[in-house]
């Protein structure tokens, strides 16, 4: 009777743990698809990084993908890109996962992009949202506009809190800052 009832047990146990961790993911889903806005969330693809390794919580098919937040990191960030950043994204934490420093793994894929080792569109679109906790985050759309210049296209490279303004001219990475309300 005691083996059965141990068995019983683990079999409570171990479903009680899967229930948890589908829970933790539907919780993680949630909360990643709030970066996007309302009308792309339902198709949109949710998955993050371990070890340089892309790990999926749900698969979508309108070509955004969600990161969850980290929750290693301070505050609360969520994020969404376009398929076109996949493989930046996929690069730069597979760099990351082999110890090195940010600012090594940003000069790398620097070096990649400008080489055409790396794909990296003329255009594209990223959703934010963050802050210091999930209730205070607050959405930034970036538009990236690589090696643009303020001058080029006409925004200002002046940190701005409540106006567009052009993050890392002149670079691969140059981007258009658009805060949320």
């Amino acid at each position: 009777m005691s083996l059965f009832r141990n068995f019983i047990l683990s079999i409570l146990i171990f479903s009680f743990s899967a229930y948890a961790q589908d829970e933790s993911s539907d919780k993680l889903i949630e909360e990643s698809l709030l970066a996007l806005p309302e009308h792309l969330r339902d198709e949109a693809s949710v998955a993050y990084f371990a070890e340089g390794k892309r790990v999926a919580l749900r698969e979508g098919s309108n070509g955004l993908t969600c990161q969850p937040d980290d929750p290693d990191s301070p505050g609360f960030a969520v994020w969404c890109y376009p398929k076109s950043h996949a493989a930046y994204t996929k690069r730069w934490y597979e760099l990351a996962a082999e110890g090195r420093e940010r600012a090594e793994v940003d000069e790398m894929i620097t070096e990649e992009i400008e080489s055409n080792k790396l794909e990296w569109p003329a255009i594209a679109v990223n959703y934010n949202l963050r802050g210091p906790s999930l209730d205070t985050a607050v959405p930034l759309t970036v538009v990236y506009v690589p090696f643009s210049t303020g001058e080029s296209i006409g925004v200002t490279e002046e940190r701005q809190f409540n106006r567009p303004w052009l993050m890392l001219a002149g670079t691969a990475f140059a981007h258009i800052m658009i805060p949320g309300q």
